[in-house]
């Protein structure tokens, strides 16, 4: 996506380093709450992030876990969090792509 544009990829790694510890910490507490609309809703913004890191794969997981938990089913939800996971490592470091 970015093309080679160093710039571009600084950019967008402060921008999520920003964002997302928010967003992952909105999303762990609707995960206690139970709150099914609300950790969808979570799902639905963190799973672009994703994208921009090229993460085609997890994109997909994270599409199909949003679907699934309106109706209940959390069975993608540890698969989900280690992805989670990889992302929170990845931005915590210092180095850009």
């Amino acid at each position: 996506m970015a093309d080679g544009d160093q710039s571009f990829v600084l950019e967008i790694t402060t921008l999520l380093k920003k964002e997302f510890p928010k967003d992952l910490k909105l999303f762990y507490q609707r995960v206690e709450e139970n709150d099914l609309f609300g950790i969808a809703s979570s799902v639905h913004k963190i799973k672009y992030k994703f994208g921009l890191l090229g993460l085609e794969d997890d994109l997909l997981i994270a599409s199909k876990f949003e679907n699934e938990i309106k109706t209940g089913n959390k069975a993608l939800l540890i698969q989900f969090e280690s992805i989670l996971l990889k992302i929170d490592r990845y931005l915590k470091k210092d180095v850009v792509c």
